[in-house]
């Protein structure tokens, strides 16, 4: 409870300081500034990462990951990725909605809709890439060594996703900030939720 409260309370910070002239400003230079460091490799890079952040690739991701867990005999855990995907994106879309924060308007690589704040990409592939790490780590008798290199290799993945936004132009730093702040506290829920069913199960078919 102590880390969901925590990056609950992060996420409140981040939408409050947003609206700070001062922020405002460094916000607006950091975004500018990272037009200046464009090249064509660079942006084909992050364009590329930025897709995996998007629907058209999680979505197959999804459905091969529901293929696989089904062929194992698990019912339970496709279940939660489906809730996983799913809930991050109407959640993401309510508090968009309820903070109606303007995107940057300076010059995006490519045009995205809806409000800024707080970034889609980045909370959609923390509650579902992250639900996926969870399952694999969960799931696998790897060594405590390689499952921290797995995790690490999971949140690098999911950073850059959350970078490209702000490289591409399409989001404020604290846009994205805000996005890992709200996805893990959602990643979090839904992992405590589903261990408890989880568990439950279990008991259930023990007796």
């Amino acid at each position: 409870m102590k880390k969901i409260a925590a990056f609950f309370l992060l996420f409140l910070l981040l939408a409050c300081i947003y609206r700070i002239d001062g922020v405002q400003h460094a916000e607006n230079f950091v975004v500018q500034k990272a037009e200046t460091w464009r090249s064509e490799p660079a942006t084909a890079v992050f364009l590329a990462v930025s897709d995996a952040g998007s629907i058209k690739a999680e979505y197959p991701v999804l459905l091969f990951a529901t293929f696989l867990l089904l062929l194992n005999k698990k019912v339970l855990a496709p279940a939660f990725l489906w809730i996983s995907f799913y809930s991050a994106r109407y959640l993401n879309t309510g508090l968009k909605d309820l903070f109606e924060r303007e995107r940057p308007s300076f010059h995006a690589v490519i045009d995205a809709a809806h409000y800024s704040f707080p970034s889609g990409h980045a909370m959609n592939s923390t509650v579902f890439y992250g639900f996926i790490c969870y399952l694999l780590l969960a799931n696998t008798s790897a060594a405590g060594r390689n499952k921290k290199k797995r995790f690490w290799a999971a949140v690098c993945f999911i950073g850059l996703i959350g970078l490209s936004r702000v490289y591409l132009g399409v989001h404020y730093a604290i846009d994205v900030a805000a996005g890992f702040s709200a996805g893990i506290v959602l990643l979090l829920i839904l992992i405590r939720l589903y261990e408890w069913m989880k568990m439950s199960i279990d008991k259930t078919s023990a007796t």
